[in-house]
């Protein structure tokens, strides 16, 4: 039995190396490393257990079961990867050849020649853990049943009321966890663990080297919040380069307005600050003029405010009547709204003229047809005003 967990603790202990260092570059992760108070749990678990000790094989294995309990908290390092400290025990017992043992019940009934020993323990040890589910399958939350070997080393003491010495010894504990997933938060496990320590554990030392004490138990994990792991994702640099260069035309459109108003308010101002001159006989006849809109809007620009104000004062020179002919394209919007949209075209020219100009109102007349007349030819050409004889 020694031989065989001895074997199985140096093979769990090789194979771990080996699947952390494969976990580096595998194709289930990495993973990213989750914070200090991260997938912490905590479990409690009750059972039996039997002693294996120098003349224990002579009792039936029923009548060596003893209750066993265990206590344990821990945290998952990555999904493969956990660490826990456990404490467990309760009380063992086993036969014995020599009356001198110090753990005696007396002799026993059952077995003649052999006395019966009973004595309690306890056992604190550190756990290094493998889900060989999680290793093997990738990482999966919501697993329903994983496997997870575990070596551990810690301090052991058994002891026997009214009985010195007590016994305290380095232990060597191994052995697999079956978790079944029952929520997020909690799990039901079936814990398989051996703790070896010196011979001399049972209070009697023969020689053998090492005791064996076997637990199969069952319990509850309790497991805090924040659970579970989040896949690493490369960051992948967003491309700016549509927007920037769209940004650039935006940019250079504005300075192209910006400087072609300047030079129209110049010009204006040349224009203003001539000298009059005498003119025998004048007639005044402004040409026709367009004023564009954007769709759906009927709002002026400073530009249009410019071309309107040298349009005012030939139509005030003239004392003629022009109409202003407001338009909508028939390719958007319905016909009621383009009516509408018409007449607020034709009746923000008619305000700036009469307002801010200074154009005699019976000199204008307003005429909104909405998309029923189409002036040209493209629709974004016809969202506009004419204003003529």
């Amino acid at each position: 039995m020694i031989k065989k967990l001895l074997i199985v603790s140096v093979l769990l202990i090789s194979v771990v190396g080996y699947a952390q260092g494969q976990n580096q570059a595998n194709k289930y992760g990495p993973y990213l490393t989750n914070k200090f108070f991260d997938n912490w749990f905590i479990s409690a678990g009750g059972g039996v257990q039997v002693l294996y000790g120098e003349h224990d094989n002579v009792a039936s294995f029923g009548k060596r079961l003893t209750p066993a309990v265990d206590f344990s908290l821990g945290k998952w390092i990555t999904p493969s990867i956990g660490l826990r400290g456990q404490v467990a025990g309760f009380s063992a017992k086993g036969l014995v050849a020599n009356p001198a043992a110090r753990f005696i019940e007396g002799p026993s009934a059952d077995y003649p020649g052999y006395y019966d020993e009973k004595f309690s323990f306890f056992n604190i040890h550190g756990d290094l853990l493998w889900n060989i589910s999680s290793t093997i399958g990738g990482y999966k939350a919501d697993r329903i049943w994983e496997f997870i070997p575990f070596l551990g080393v810690g301090y052991a003491k058994s002891w026997k009321e009214n009985v010195n010495p007590t016994y305290k010894e380095a232990g060597a504990s191994t052995g697999i966890i079956n978790k079944i997933r029952l929520s997020d938060a909690v799990n039901f496990n079936i814990e398989l663990r051996a703790l070896l320590v010196n011979d001399r554990f049972d209070g009697f030392e023969i020689g053998q080297g090492i005791e064996e004490i076997v637990s199969a138990t069952v319990g509850f994990t309790y497991n805090f919040a924040k659970r579970g792991f989040e896949r690493y994702v490369e960051p992948v640099a967003p491309d700016y380069s549509p927007y920037t260069s769209k940004i650039s035309d935006l940019e250079k459109k504005i300075a192209d307005s910006d400087a072609n108003a300047k030079k129209l308010a110049s010009d204006l101002a040349a224009e203003k600050n001539k000298k009059p001159e005498v003119i025998k006989s004048v007639e005044y006849i402004a040409s026709p003029l367009a004023i564009f809109f954007p769709i759906n809007q009927s709002r002026l620009t400073d530009m249009d405010l410019i071309n309107l104000g040298n349009f005012a004062e030939a139509v005030k020179k003239s004392g003629k009547k022009y109409k202003l002919l407001g338009s909508a394209d028939k390719a958007t919007g319905s016909k009621k709204i383009n009516l509408r949209l018409s007449e607020q075209r034709a009746k923000a020219v008619y305000d700036a003229l009469v307002n801010k100009f200074g154009v005699n109102p019976s000199q204008l007349e307003i005429i909104a047809k909405g998309d029923e007349n189409e002036p040209f030819n493209k629709p974004m050409l016809n969202r506009v005003v004419v204003l003529e004889l």
